[in-house]
């Protein structure tokens, strides 16, 4: 299938994985990723009305399985990721350890930035049997020592 220059202002829809591979190399500047956490749950979101429902599946089997899934897709970021482009994977304490240890291996532990800690006010769970968990992670990476930084 051949590359497509992307389109402003455009959300493309569409299995990411066949998606990344229309677009170009080094074509993208930021990418933020906010999959699956590989909770052992399935979700169901309502989007405006009950009408439009929409669901997916967070259960891979173990932490390998989701990193299956996961390292294709990444590599296919971290292809259209432009020299100068950040990116950044959010996680929480399911697969983080091994999410960052895949992202090692395809960026380079040298071009790890940051280890950004999200805490949340509540811990969205009924924490009668372990401590409550607050905070999820956003492992911030770049391509190249040349990327560019806005805080």
């Amino acid at each position: 299938m051949p590359k497509h220059q992307l389109k402003d202002h455009t959300i493309y829809c569409g299995d990411n994985l066949k998606m990344l591979n229309e677009i170009p190399d080094e074509s993208v500047d930021l990418i933020y990723l906010d999959p699956p956490f590989n909770s052992n749950r399935n979700y169901e979101v309502f989007w405006g009305d009950a009408a439009e429902k929409r669901a997916f599946n967070d259960r891979f089997g173990d932490a390998k399985a989701y990193i299956d899934y996961m390292k294709p897709r990444v590599a296919e970021l971290y292809r259209v990721l432009k020299k100068t482009g950040s990116f950044y994977y959010h996680c929480d304490w399911h697969a983080d350890s091994y999410v960052r240890i895949m992202l090692d291996e395809i960026f380079g532990a040298n071009l790890f930035c940051n280890h950004i800690i999200w805490q949340r006010s509540d811990a969205h769970n009924d924490a009668k049997k372990q401590f409550a968990v607050i905070s999820d992670s956003i492992f911030f990476y770049t391509k190249s020592e040349q990327y560019t930084f806005n805080i």
